[in-house]
């Protein structure tokens, strides 16, 4: 019973980090030993223990200290620390320890060891956001590193959220957050994917606490939800709150989006009578506001540039119209704004939109008004739907937002209040690639090919941006595309950009040595040229999440195939077709005439969210399709 009672302690001491204690034990005998931390993951959160201090709307203390043992190389990322801050953000009190697998210090890192940068983004001309971080590199492993911090802000638009689990394969020992309000200053929570935790909620008089333990490794699965979606998260924020010296008041997006075009958006949009007149000369032969809107698009695309300018509450407030026209440049923000004043100069209403910019589809939370989001788009409502403009990007077509800001909940920022809208959704049938192609077959095994993709939708957006490319990288990129064929040589390319249409084309000629193979007197092909599911899909014993998949598309593929003199054929494979709830593919081969073959392929993958059951399923449908692309067909020698 005595030794139990030792082996108990010695786990405890293990994950106890104090100041005032006795000296700090960090063995890792016990905690390499529990296979529900150690299995799967390439870092151990041995403890993290977060207290934010409310002190007043201008005073938000965040207290830190973490514990993480460093199994392997690949968790060295979860040990790499490092403290933000700005004119409104002092950091008190930082350091640092490293302890080897015996538990002994090797390392200490005191304040003056951090390193001190800009927190540059490479697109920012100027900014006051900086961070203090440290360099570990580790001669062993497993080791040990213990972090403390002490933060204030006078920010308290933001309260940094509870997320214990920060990323796969990444176990978890114990994890404790506590807001201390004592003030009693109002505020909101919300609970996220708390559900199949071992999670402890406590909730008091406007004070808050979650405490979390023993929650092994996540593994990445193919095509799951959003890791964010995946992992418990706990929400704070503030019904009064500061943001850069600007005090504030909301309780819903209503009013929460009052705040921002009172404090953020009103008032940016004066404009030189100059440029208006140039405007109202450039529009005036426009038949509608949607034509107005699409030649005012283009000139702010034609004129100005993306810079970031991140000076105090220029982080969150656009830079004027005026200055913008007059320096040429300005970020998502500033470029919004002047768009949205140059249509108001036509009396072209437009909304500033904020949102979650990724290709990752993310909320803004409509169930939860704060200060939320990390881009902004313009939203012009109209009678046949609204028009989503991305004002940043000097080469998108108008009314298109490609699958950076598609389909999620945004925040539309008007005078009377917030308005939480959908951008558009995309759909399969919108989603199109329509690849055409003519191919010699040649008796020494060559094919020569003129290929001509056509590409619209979201798959306009996944290719138009090759036009931008040197002609070097261009056909480096048919190459790596059409990897499959060996001995590829790209002889020609044109791309041709309609942005009227949304339409992208891209017109290649192609060369490869060897592309059939020869037997005796046969030549074995796959007719599939241009368009194939290549890889396999994991396996999975026992799936622990849904099947996402985030956008449809439609394919439709027609090669016609002239085969060399001499050569017939005597049967060819059979029509392929099958369905599922993923949706459906069918390839066949015809005869055309005594030298010519026609192969004709169509595929649509439905977008949708489906049970972990259905994932064999899935995987089944992409190998039935991957082994149909591989379909060979026999030439003979006459």
């Amino acid at each position: 019973m005595f030794q139990k009672i030792q082996q108990l302690l010695v786990v405890l001491c293990l994950c106890v980090f104090s100041e005032i204690n006795c000296q700090e034990n960090f063995e890792l005998q016990s905690v390499l030993l529990d296979s529900t931390l150690t299995a799967n993951a390439n870092a151990i959160v041995r403890s993290e223990d977060i207290v934010i201090e409310i002190n007043s709307v201008n005073s938000v203390v965040v207290k830190t200290r973490r514990v993480v043992t460093v199994l392997n190389k690949y968790g060295e990322k979860y040990a790499d620390y490092y403290e933000p801050y700005d004119p409104q953000t002092k950091i008190k009190n930082v350091k640092a320890l490293v302890y080897n697998s015996l538990g002994e210090e090797i390392k200490k890192f005191k304040r003056k060891d951090f390193s001190d940068r800009s927190m540059y983004d490479g697109f920012s001309l100027i900014g006051d956001n900086r961070y203090i971080y440290f360099d570990y590199t580790p001669v062993d492993y497993p080791y040990t590193l213990v972090y403390q911090s002490e933060v204030e802000t006078k920010n308290s638009a933001f309260i940094e959220p509870w997320v214990p689990i920060s990323n796969y394969n990444l176990s978890v020992e114990k994890a404790s957050y506590k807001i201390i309000n004592p003030k009693k200053i109002p505020l909101r929570t919300k609970e996220k994917s708390f559900e199949g935790y071992p999670i402890e909620l406590l909730k008091g008089d406007q004070e808050i606490s979650y405490k979390l333990s023993k929650v092994p490794a996540l593994t990445k699965e193919y095509r799951s939800p959003s890791f964010g979606e995946l992992v418990p998260m706990g929400k704070v924020t503030l019904g009064d709150f500061s943001l850069v010296n600007v005090d504030g008041s909301a309780n819903d997006w209503q009013s929460m989006g009052a705040w921002q075009y009172k404090n953020l958006v009103s008032g940016r949009g004066e404009l030189p009578d100059s440029v208006i007149q140039k405007v109202s000369e450039l529009v005036a032969d426009a038949k509608s506001n949607k034509e107005k809107a699409k030649l005012i698009y283009e000139f702010v695309q034609s004129k100005t540039r993306y810079i970031s300018v991140q000076l105090g509450i220029g982080g969150w407030m656009p830079m004027k119209a005026e200055d913008v026209d007059r320096l040429g440049y300005g970020d998502c923000k500033a470029l919004t704004n002047y768009t949205k004043a140059l249509l108001e100069s036509q009396d072209i209403t437009s909304y500033y939109t904020v949102v979650y910019g990724d290709s990752d589809k993310r909320d803004i939370d409509a169930d939860f008004a704060s200060m939320q989001g990390n881009h902004a788009i313009l939203n012009i409502p109209d009678e046949q739907g609204d028009i989503w403009l991305e004002c940043t990007s000097q080469t998108a077509p108008f009314n298109f937002i490609g699958d950076f800001t598609d389909d999620r909940n945004v925040l539309v920022v008007k005078p009377d209040g917030g308005e939480i809208k959908r951008t558009k959704k995309y759909q399969p049938e919108e989603n199109t690639l329509h690849t055409k192609a003519t191919v010699f077959l040649q008796e020494d095994a060559s094919i020569t090919a003129d290929v001509v993709s056509t590409s619209e939708g979201l798959q306009y957006d996944w290719r138009y941006l090759t036009k931008t490319k040197s002609i070097k990288d261009q056909k480096l990129y048919f190459k790596e595309y059409w990897d499959y064929i060996n001995n590829l040589n790209i002889l020609d390319v044109e791309l041709i950009d309609d942005k009227n249409n949304i339409i992208y084309q891209e017109k290649v000629k192609i060369n490869a040595r060897n592309y059939a193979t020869k037997a005796g007197s046969r030549l074995l092909i796959i007719p599939n040229f241009f368009n194939r599911i290549k890889s396999k899909k994991p396996k999975y014993a026992n799936r622990k999440t849904p099947l996402v998949i985030s956008r449809g598309y439609e394919d439709k593929d027609e090669y016609e195939i002239k085969i060399p003199a001499g050569y017939g054929f005597s049967k060819l494979p059979e029509k392929k077709t099958f369905e599922s709830i993923f949706g459906s593919y069918s390839c066949n081969i015809e005869r055309i005439d005594e030298s010519t073959l026609k192969y004709t392929r169509a595929l649509k993958i439905s977008d949708g969210t489906y049970p972990k059951e259905k994932y064999e399923e899935y995987r089944q449908f992409m190998s039935k399709i991957r082994n149909a692309d591989k379909t060979k067909i026999v030439l003979k020698q006459q």
